[in-house]
């Protein structure tokens, strides 16, 4: 999408992993593993403060599994009315303004 242009203070321009890599710490084969603290950390970003990078892609591309997990969070928490990218990206231009 957003490749070319990727803009560290707008994570929209970051193109988002089609599938967890296989060392996902939230959603892998085989997850690194976190301390609980910093799971936590990362899971209380997600709620809304912010994306979690690929660690497999060198921080160039937004992780599948961290935006599974903040996809059902804020589909829970009633800011989203579906569970999907298209959804997220929707809400966010409409918070944010378009790209």
């Amino acid at each position: 999408m957003y490749q070319n242009h990727l803009n560290p203070n707008d994570l929209r321009t970051y193109p988002v992993q089609p599938k967890p890599c296989k060392t996902c710490p939230f959603e892998g084969e085989t997850p690194i593993q976190l301390s609980p603290e910093r799971y936590h950390y990362f899971i209380n970003n997600l709620a809304g403060n912010g994306q979690h990078l690929c660690h497999s892609k060198n921080n160039k591309a937004i992780c599948r599994g961290a935006r599974n997990i903040q996809l059902r969070m804020l589909c829970a928490m009633g800011l989203l009315d579906n569970s999907t990218d298209e959804e997220f990206n929707k809400k966010m231009n409409e918070i944010i303004g378009e790209i």
